[in-house]
């Protein structure tokens, strides 16, 4: 069963602020990332359990799920599954405090 995607407001912020930085540097890049995280999102929702478990211990971040975008390897999608929904929280470049960013810490 496919699961019907839904995309959280900060992760929709997330994909505009790489998308705006990818487009200053070649906008080809840009165009490619927007068709991969697309395609991210499709193989999540038919293979939700594709990606591993965040491993940490603060109770907010748990149940979430973390999947790097193919061609974009830097860039993580994080994500819950639901019972009919995959739930898109964030989208993120890898070498930040990702942590603190989930937890709104940052």
């Amino acid at each position: 069963m496919t699961l019907r995607v839904q995309i959280e407001r900060a992760a929709e912020t997330d994909m505009a602020e790489i998308v705006t930085y990818l487009q200053e540097q070649q906008p080809a890049t840009a165009l490619r990332f927007v068709r991969d995280i697309r395609k991210a999102f499709t193989f999540l929702a038919e293979h939700p359990e594709a990606g591993r478990k965040y491993e940490t211990t603060h109770p907010l971040l748990q149940n979430l799920r973390i999947w790097r975008v193919k061609g974009f390897e830097r860039y993580l999608i994080f994500y819950r599954v639901g019972q009919a929904s995959l739930l898109i929280e964030r989208v993120l470049y890898g070498g930040r405090d990702l942590e603190g960013i989930l937890a709104g810490e940052e």
